[in-house]
């Protein structure tokens, strides 16, 4: 791929960062939301593991990839404050562009966002105990959700700015 510099860089970012950024960055944390999504959504695909035991840290594993990745993209698209050397989908558009396009948070959105937080970042005494229904997530709706949204942000970036591997990402 292209190569990113190595030294920290603050908004506003050149378009050749921003290309050479989401060619390596954007695209990763999409592909891998989409990968995650559709394998913890699906019974049928499951890893091998040697023992029940690594079966269920593999898919214990997988599914906080999956949140990692959930919160992430959430935050690419929803950031409210982003820190100067933080990539958000605004960045790729033109100035004020995607506060106009985006549609509200929606509440399952919001609600995963929150539940990212408290279940993989910190230890916290919301974590929920043992395995209620609660405890699953909706892998496949929530990959539903997103896609239009980085569809249409991928629609409306420049492609000065936009890698095509972040449209070829959207699953």
């Amino acid at each position: 791929g292209m190569a990113v510099p190595l030294t920290p860089t603050t908004r506003p970012f050149s378009d050749s960062y921003l290309l050479a950024y989401s060619d390596e960055h954007v695209a990763y944390e999409i592909d891998m939301f989409f990968w995650l999504a559709e394998l913890c959504g699906s019974p049928s695909l499951r890893l091998a593991a040697p023992s029940a035991a690594d079966t269920t840290r593999l898919n214990n594993v997988l599914i906080e990839g999956f949140v990692v990745h959930l919160r992430n993209v959430i935050d690419i698209l929803y950031l409210e404050k982003p820190k100067p050397t933080d990539v958000v989908a605004a960045d790729f558009l033109p100035t004020g562009a995607w506060d106009s396009l985006r549609p509200a948070m929606s509440s399952s959105l919001e609600a995963a966002r929150t539940r990212a937080n408290k279940e993989i970042a910190h230890l916290t005494t919301d974590r929920i105990a043992g395995s209620p229904p609660a405890k699953v997530w909706d892998f496949q709706g929530l990959a539903n959700e997103i896609r239009p949204l980085l569809r249409l942000v991928s629609a409306n970036a420049p492609s000065s700015r936009l890698s095509p591997k972040v449209a070829a990402a959207i699953r």
